[in-house]
């Protein structure tokens, strides 16, 4: 049987981050199903080539989009001869792992070709004192192991309620802090034990919680060079406006003057940005913004302040 790893984690957590890792680290012939491709920020030395439904990574692992529902997918890659060693599902940040467990787990046919091996679910300490949705519970709840992760990004007392919280959701699983992912586990981990959930316990848990269904994205596209100084302070000023109500931002830059795009991510009040590792002849630059009640036209208007009059 084929091991399958199932990797959670809400919007912001660290999810990409040990991705990279794992494909770096393993020798193992890998094959990734991602929700879609744009969920995970493959190093662009990894990849050596990519059509409409997979990315041919340079370690020889593939990654593929779930084209059609998730146990389609499985019972097309049962049919077909073994050409990887392991499949790891990375799932958006608001999924709930629940659908994909009982996909694999509950499923006769496919319990005979692969085995589910670890739900691991990737934490963000600084977000645990924030209300959680129902999806955000589960992706707790169902783990085996939990990567509490961005741990030197908070104080003694913070990273003690994160712990605290996530032993109410699950009080069996283990706890790894991490930072950049990077702790004392093993990246293949073989732990999966699904009695571990509580399905009463855990519809008490979720009682008053809202869904992620409430959240917004607002994707905003300039062909127009931005202005690195004026990006920043027009991400700065939107953290600081919604606050709470906002989520995640991933953008991908094009900075005036520069041949490298830009890669800004933030995560509540947290930013950090980074140039992309090769030249890019893209001149579009994306800003993706997930949360609740956000106002689109402000946000273009913000963004159009950023570009620079090429005239």
């Amino acid at each position: 049987m084929i091991p399958v790893q199932l990797v959670t984690g809400f919007l912001g957590a660290g999810k990409t981050t040990y991705m990279n890792r794992l494909l770096a680290a393993t020798n193992e012939r890998i094959l990734l199903i991602v929700n879609e491709l744009g969920s995970i920020n493959l190093d662009e030395q990894l990849i050596v080539q990519m059509d409409q439904e997979q990315i041919e990574l340079s370690n020889g692992c593939i990654c593929c989009s779930i084209q059609n529902d998730l146990s389609k997918t499985f019972y097309q890659l049962a049919a077909k001869d073994k050409t990887f060693d392991r499949i790891v599902i990375e799932t958006t940040g608001v999924a709930d792992p629940a659908p994909i467990i009982q996909t694999i787990y509950y499923d006769d046919y496919l319990r005979t070709h692969f085995k589910l091996t670890a739900i691991l679910t990737i934490v963000d300490a600084s977000q645990m004192d924030r209300d959680l949705f129902i999806e955000g519970i589960h992706q707790i709840a169902y783990a085996d192991v939990i990567l509490l992760n961005k741990t030197d990004l908070v104080d003694e007392a913070v990273l003690r309620r994160a712990h605290e919280r996530i032993r109410t959701i699950n009080p069996t699983v283990r706890v790894v802090e991490t930072v950049q992912t990077e702790g004392d586990y093993d990246l293949l981990e073989d732990t999966f034990q699904l009695s571990r959930v509580d399905e009463r316990q855990l519809s008490t848990l979720t009682e008053g919680h809202g869904s992620v269904a409430t959240l917004r994205a607002v994707t905003l596209t300039t062909d127009v060079p931005l202005s690195r100084e004026r990006v920043t302070r027009y991400v700065r000023e939107v953290l600081m406006h919604y606050e709470d109500q906002l989520y995640r931002l991933k953008a991908i830059v094009r900075l005036d003057g520069e041949q490298s795009k830009f890669v800004v991510q933030a995560t509540n009040q947290l930013m950090g940005a980074t140039f992309a590792n090769e030249p890019s002849d893209d001149t579009r630059s994306v800003f993706v913004w997930i949360g609740k009640e956000l106002d689109r036209e402000a946000l273009a208007r913000g963004l159009h302040a950023c570009e620079v009059d090429e005239t």
